[in-house]
């Protein structure tokens, strides 16, 4: 028997791995501003990383292709305005797959809950 492609909704009928652990990219924007740095997501639902004035840190689940993190980021040195413009922010974002490499996300911070962020994952090869 030939090997037929499966219809789109069966490739979730299996567990669908949105995030694995290991160095993401990550891109974030809202309408104050834009950055870029390096997340890294453990196994036990942790995640940390920073950029050039910033450091993260927080929890992060996933259901199926659902991605949900908590992230809270403080300042460490002067630079440039953050994307929120303050120095300490308290961020909820989401997410979930649509069958490409990266992962988009939408969020919102604690202290600034009109402004909309954007965010997306590019996993960093393993060397």
């Amino acid at each position: 028997m030939a090997d037929r492609p499966l219809h789109p909704s069966a490739r979730y009928s299996e567990s669908v791995q949105l995030i694995t652990q290991g160095k993401y990219s990550v891109w974030f924007k809202t309408p104050i501003g834009e950055g870029a740095g390096v997340v890294e997501f453990g196994p036990d639902g942790k995640l940390s990383g920073g950029d050039t004035t910033f450091s993260y840190i927080g929890n992060w689940t996933q259901e199926r292709e659902r991605f949900k993190a908590a992230i809270s980021a403080r300042r460490f040195a002067p630079g440039t305005p953050g994307v929120f413009g303050m120095d300490a922010i308290d961020i909820s974002v989401a997410g979930h797959s649509d069958g490409i490499p990266s992962v988009s996300c939408t969020g919102f911070a604690k202290q600034a809950p009109g402004l909309k962020l954007e965010v997306t994952l590019i996993r960093i090869c393993d060397d």
